[in-house]
């Protein structure tokens, strides 16, 4: 899901995706609610409490991998800074954007960490200033083709202010 906001300033985000949605953390309290329901439609049962600790105990490992796909897996474009996962690159030191060429996921050494490009990403390959080539990763892997291309177009002096 890509997001566009236009505040005020070089805050602007150009291109976000969160990196995971939320919805998940809603399974182990619907397994926890269905689970109580049918278990009062038939004779006997277990207890109320065995349904919340079931609940507990589907929720609390999604919450950590939720967390962690949100962090780890996050896509933020300004017109200053690229951020994918950890890390951050200056869009300054950006000098060229290309879609990937189905080389497929084992191209150019990718952003954020990971030894490769994270499976069912699409790739942007972006060229550095001193040359050396990078994989850009989203979901969207043409809207951020798109952004990083806005932002340098941008970016770029216009021919009537040329020296």
């Amino acid at each position: 899901m890509t997001g566009e906001v236009s505040p005020v300033g070089n805050d602007e985000v150009r291109f976000a995706e969160p990196g995971a949605p939320w919805w998940p953390l809603l399974i182990g309290p619907v397994v926890a609610v269905g689970g109580l329901f049918l278990d009062r439609l038939a004779p006997g049962g277990a207890s109320p409490w065995a349904w919340v600790v079931i609940g507990l105990v589907l929720f609390l490992p999604i919450a950590l991998i939720v967390r962690t796909r949100r962090r780890l897996l996050a896509v933020r474009l300004t017109p200053d800074t690229l951020v994918q996962g950890d890390e951050s690159v200056p869009t300054a030191g950006i000098v060229g954007v290309r879609p990937a060429d189905g080389s497929g996921r084992l191209g150019p050494r990718p952003f954020g960490g990971h030894p490769t490009v994270p499976r069912h990403l699409g790739v942007v390959v972006v060229t550095l200033e001193d040359g050396t080539r990078r994989a850009a990763w989203a979901r969207d892997a043409d809207g951020l083709h798109a952004a990083l291309s806005r932002v340098l177009a941008d970016r770029a002096p216009s021919p009537a202010e040329g020296s």
